[in-house]
């Protein structure tokens, strides 16, 4: 005897729900850069010209709302707006890399272990802008 096959009528389509590790990294890292910024336009121990800490505040606010957006399922702006930030956001990470490693005597052992660390927070960020524009289609 036929049996029908039972199926689910149910969405297929997968939803992306973000950890609460996200939401714990955006509510951390969001007043410790407002400060970082802070101390970066009063400071005057950065010698960067004006200009760039502009750009720099503005590079890493964008950095901040892809953030949020996958901190809490956002769909913010479109997905190739996001494949078109990654390379301005490694770009200018690694202009101020270059200008870091400028300035540290990589000879010291507390200079290296500075710049690794610096390094592993870079590529974090450009995982978090590279994760939000693929999971985007999820939300």
């Amino acid at each position: 005897m036929y049996q029908a096959p039972d199926s689910p009528l149910t969405d297929s389509i997968p939803h992306y729900r973000p950890s609460i590790g996200w939401k714990i990294l955006f509510l951390v890292l969001a007043p410790l850069e407002v400060y970082s910024q802070y101390l970066g336009f009063t400071a005057e121990e950065w010698d960067l010209p004006i200009w760039w800490m502009l750009f720099s505040l503005l590079v890493y606010f964008v950095f901040f709302v892809a953030l949020f957006g996958l901190a809490f399922s956002k769909r913010i702006a479109f997905s190739n707006a996001w494949r078109f930030y990654l390379p301005i956001l490694i770009s200018t990470d690694i202009f101020e890399f270059f200008d870091i490693i400028g300035e540290f005597n990589m000879s010291v052992l507390r200079n290296q272990i500075i710049i690794m660390i610096w390094l592993s927070v870079i590529f974090f960020t450009w995982y978090v802008v590279y994760k939000y524009q693929k999971v985007m289609r999820y939300f």
